[in-house]
């Protein structure tokens, strides 16, 4: 980004329910005419490719939701950022695909977290903010971010729940290679359970520490769980995994999840779990103890 920014709505503002996107000099402003004529000009450009390709953003902004969170407007920056604010390579911004998530790792980062290819062992990488553009559609005028809805204890307490939805972690192996890729839904507080300040003392310590993966028969849903060596386990013990119910878990998100009343969810397991799984040579069956995979690193989008 240039290190001036001028005073109308550059690359991915919002604007009422609206988003404006100003095409690529936004990016790269030249020193001439001076930056308030630079924004004017890239605005222009930008609006005028939206007049000729209407199909391909609408087509874009169906199929990527952003909410009204703080880190929206970044994330979607760095998405056009990607495509070369060409709506027409909108389905390049996918979970699937490896160069996609490499490039928002590293932007995302300021340039200061990259994908290596000679990890010693997995590489996991949380991004704050990175599940913005693959949101559900109900949650484009809400607050992604923290947003509350009905949800239950391990104990069968009904409550109400306020998640931090926009969150997305993905995996690859030592070699650099995608392994996969899930949003994640991290509760930020359920009454009587978990406090906010709880979550985020927790959620907060997790960068640079080691990931293991156990299972976890203590509750009636048994559950393989991600584990951070986070040091807070006096605070409280948070594992991620499949969603159902949880004291202060994170799910992974996985739409081919049972519901929770299903007789086939205890035996579930997210894809990306499996897949992990899988890339050290096991399956769900097979996971005895603790086994440790490799080093998780948080990147905040901002």
């Amino acid at each position: 980004m240039g290190s001036h920014r001028p005073p109308v709505p550059l690359c991915s503002s919002r604007v009422g329910d609206e988003w404006i996107d100003l095409g690529t000099s936004c990016r790269s402003q030249s020193a001439s005419p001076g930056p308030l004529i630079a924004g004017l000009a890239s605005a222009a450009a930008g609006l005028a490719m939206t007049k000729l390709f209407p199909k391909a953003k609408a087509d874009f902004d169906r199929a990527h939701v952003y909410s009204k969170s703080k880190e929206a407007a970044r994330k979607r920056d760095i998405d056009m950022q990607i495509i070369g604010d060409d709506y027409t390579r909108g389905a390049e911004i996918s979970l699937t695909s490896e160069k996609y998530l490499k490039e928002l790792i590293r932007l995302g980062s300021g340039g200061r977290q990259q994908v290596s290819n000679r990890a010693k062992k997995i590489q996991f990488f949380i991004v704050r903010g990175g599940g913005e553009g693959f949101l559900p559609a109900f949650l484009a005028n809400d607050t992604a971010g923290d947003f509350a809805v009905d949800g239950s204890t391990t104990d069968g307490k009904k409550n109400r729940t306020r998640f931090d939805m926009n969150d997305m972690l993905a995996v690859f192996d030592p070699q650099g290679k995608l392994i996969g890729a899930a949003l994640l839904q991290r509760p930020i507080s359920i009454p009587g359970t978990w406090s906010e300040w709880a979550a985020n003392e927790v959620y907060n310590a997790w960068n640079v520490k080691e990931v293991s993966i156990y299972r976890n028969a203590n509750f009636s849903i048994p559950y393989l769980g991600l584990v951070v060596d986070d040091g807070k386990k006096g605070v409280g013990w948070v594992d991620m995994h499949k969603q159902e119910a949880t004291n202060g878990c994170i799910f992974i998100v996985d739409e081919n999840t049972p519901d929770l009343d299903s007789t086939a969810l205890p035996d579930f397991e997210p894809k990306l779990i499996v897949d992990i799984l899988a890339s050290i040579g096991k399956r769900a069956d097979q996971v005895k103890g603790m086994i440790r995979l490799g080093v998780l690193r948080v990147v905040d989008i901002k």
